[in-house]
């Protein structure tokens, strides 16, 4: 036998332990490239990130050398200029606030007028309603005031024939 064909059948008869011990090394080190892979491209995302941020920050560094330079031709001090800032932010929060507020009452407003609305609606239907019952009150008694008048005429009636006949 060829030695080359040998060494295989050696390796195919491994014992079984070897085996697995040697798949479960295979799938360790193919989940660990993939998280390497994986922490790899977060690297370079963060990366990014990163360099984005620093261009934000010294472009805001340029912005407030900028602006303390303007301060400075103006007289103004910086210490001031960051007071009326902070009084300029604390307008505008308040401001805010007060949108967000009037807002607010404007959607109650709102409800309240509809809820309003929908009152009067049923009061006015109420009000169809009760007419209609006065109404229906006043023909009745009109009716029984004219059965009672009836009655009496009949009663009256009756008793003058019951005269004739005791006559």
């Amino acid at each position: 036998m060829d030695p080359a064909v040998k060494k295989n059948i050696k390796k195919s008869y491994r014992p079984l332990n070897q085996q697995k011990a040697e798949e479960e090394l295979k799938e360790k080190n193919q989940l660990l490239e993939a998280v390497n892979r994986q922490l790899h491209l977060k690297l370079t995302e963060s990366q990014g990130e990163v360099k984005v941020l620093t261009q934000k920050v010294e472009l805001l560094e340029k912005s407030q050398d900028s602006y303390l330079a303007v301060l400075e031709s103006g007289n103004i001090n910086p210490v001031t200029g960051r007071q009326i800032l902070e009084n300029r932010q604390e307008t505008m929060k308040c401001q805010m606030e007060s949108v967000l507020l009037l807002e607010s009452l404007k959607d109650e407003l709102k409800l309240f007028n509809q809820t309003a609305t929908k009152q009067m609606e049923e009061l006015q239907a109420l009000k169809v309603k009760l007419k209609m019952e006065e109404e229906e009150r006043a023909g009745f008694l009109e009716k029984r005031a004219a059965f009672n008048n009836k009655r009496d005429d009949f009663t009256a009636t009756l008793e003058q024939m019951e005269q004739l006949l005791s006559l």
